[in-house]
């Protein structure tokens, strides 16, 4: 229940029972002062039922007419007029109580009518009084017992002879409790708020009766919550905690499961890359932002390992819109196309396309490099080349093109360390016993220099640092030699090209 939806309840109104025994004498000031501050310092009601008229009564009415009929518009303004000329009205009379539930009806309907005059209505019951009285208590929010050494047994006799009290919210005023072996269910029932009891003696309520109109009003609240329990799906979590808790402690003995060791970052994208590059299309839905030409690139290389031309791509592009029931200019910008956000195109195996005999070959290293990657669509977009020819540049590495901000997996457990320079930009590398691997053009570095890498870990994000064209990996791998010729920290390296680097590892998850 939310907090201001319980103080709004508290504010309506409320009945708190003083019960004093016939031996006691019940302090007429400190009772008003009380009564005062539990409306705030406003007008305050209070009602006699012990005849014992602890307190003078001033009501136009006895306490018997609340029960022996329902107050009409005359006779509350009446009452009214009787609490602005003394502050407070008091109902007292003779000993008696509602006897029938009718009464009891004429009571609350009563109550519920002075509770306009004043919210927090006082009654005062004998503890001598255990026949009829169980109704009333149910009424009440709260049962403060006055407690003097001569009546503590005949209060504890009270609360055990009645049950409606042992559940009521008890307030305590007495440093001793009845014997436990004479009285338990009065015992438990008042050390059911024993906590309230230490605070009011701490506050001196003796003499300080606004510190314990404070403590009974929390205690009002806690006695809201117990009669407005949580209803629907929290109400059901809270019955059925206990059983769900048991149940999962149990849970791992009765169903017992290998344990797969393997790290799911890679796994996960591995497995899903073999079951992908073997369906013969996919569906790809559009953001409103990516093009179809990237699309074309990653499907292309997916299903055939290949790295594509201009002319390639092109020819792919249109021959898919076509596949899908569009033109083959449709959402032309510049040249590239930009399907709508929401789109979505079914990218199928490019049967036109001549597959070269290298595809079955690299196919597996292709699944693997792209899977350091964390993005679904990563392909690559230049292979190793250890000379430069008429066709190709020199090239130490493979680029894997990816979207920027990617996360770059630990393909093993290694060492890390870091470098930048002005061609590789942001770099890291994982060493390990035999081999090296750098990741080149990172945007942000997520290990130090010598700290210990897990498989699967992220180890950096794919950036544009150094010389790039845009967004991607350049990936080089290495062999460890002393007489290397090349060096990442305190580690001297020969370059090896990554396809060869992956079939002479065989890497894997495990």
């Amino acid at each position: 229940m939310q907090r201001h939806v319980l103080e709004s309840l508290y504010r309506q109104g409320g009945f708190t029972l003083v019960a004093i025994s016939d031996e006691d004498v019940l302090p007429q000031e400190p009772l008003q002062q009380f009564a005062l501050a539990l409306n705030a310092g406003a007008s305050f009601v209070v009602i006699d039922f012990s005849s014992r008229r602890h307190l003078d009564g001033n009501s136009p009415f006895q306490t018997t007419e609340l029960f022996k009929r329902t107050l009409d518009d005359a006779a509350i303004n009446e009452i009214e007029g009787t609490v602005a000329i003394d502050g407070h009205v008091v109902f007292s009379g003779s000993l008696t109580l509602p006897d029938s539930d009718s009464e009891y009806r004429n009571l609350y309907h009563n109550l519920k009518a002075l509770e306009k005059i004043a919210p927090q209505i006082i009654g005062i019951i004998s503890t001598e009084m255990t026949g009829n009285v169980g109704k009333l208590i149910e009424m009440s929010r709260l049962l403060v017992m006055h407690v003097t050494e001569k009546s503590v047994n005949i209060a504890g006799a009270f609360i055990e002879d009645v049950k409606e009290a042992q559940k009521a919210e008890i307030l305590w005023l007495s440093r001793k409790l009845p014997p436990r072996r004479s009285f338990p269910k009065a015992r438990k029932a008042i050390r059911r708020n024993k906590c309230a009891t230490k605070e009011a003696f701490a506050a001196g309520f003796e003499k300080s009766p606004e510190k314990l109109a404070k403590i009974s009003k929390k205690l009002h609240k806690v006695s809201i919550l117990t009669k407005n329990p949580l209803d629907g799906v929290p109400r059901l979590i809270r019955n059925l905690f206990p059983l769900l808790l048991v149940a999962t402690i149990i849970a791992p003995f009765l169903f017992v499961t290998n344990i797969d060791r393997s790290d799911s970052n890679l796994r996960d994208r591995i497995q899903e890359r073999n079951q992908l590059s073997v369906a013969p299309s996919f569906e790809y839905t559009f953001d409103g932002i990516e093009n179809m030409q990237r699309i074309a690139r990653y499907a292309i290389g997916r299903f055939d390992a290949m790295i594509t031309t201009e002319k390639m791509v092109k020819n792919y592009v249109a021959k898919t819109l076509e596949d899908n029931g569009f033109g083959v200019t449709s959402w032309e910008l510049g040249n590239l196309n930009i399907p709508p956000k929401g789109t979505t195109i079914r990218f199928s195996r490019p049967d036109e396309i001549k597959r070269p005999a290298s595809s079955d070959t690299i196919g597996a290293a292709w699944k693997f490099w792209t899977s350091v990657i964390s993005d679904s669509i990563a392909y690559i977009t230049e292979f190793y080349h250890e000379q430069a020819t008429s066709a190709f540049r020199k090239h130490n590495g493979i680029d894997v093109a990816s979207r920027q901000g990617a996360r770059i997996l630990a393909p093993f457990g290694a060492k890390a360390w870091t470098s930048r320079d002005e061609r590789g930009g942001v770099i890291i590398a994982l060493v390990r016993k035999q081999d090296v691997i750098l990741f080149m053009h990172c945007d942000k570095l997520l290990y130090l220099n010598g700290q210990e890498v897990m498989p699967g870990d992220p180890i950096a994000t794919v950036g544009t640092t150094g010389h790039t064209t845009g967004p991607h990996a350049h990936i080089v791998t290495g062999i460890i030699s002393k007489k290397g010729k090349k060096h990442i920290g305190n580690v001297r390296y020969d370059d090896i090209d990554p396809i060869k680097w992956f079939y002479k590892f065989k890497p894997s998850s495990k």
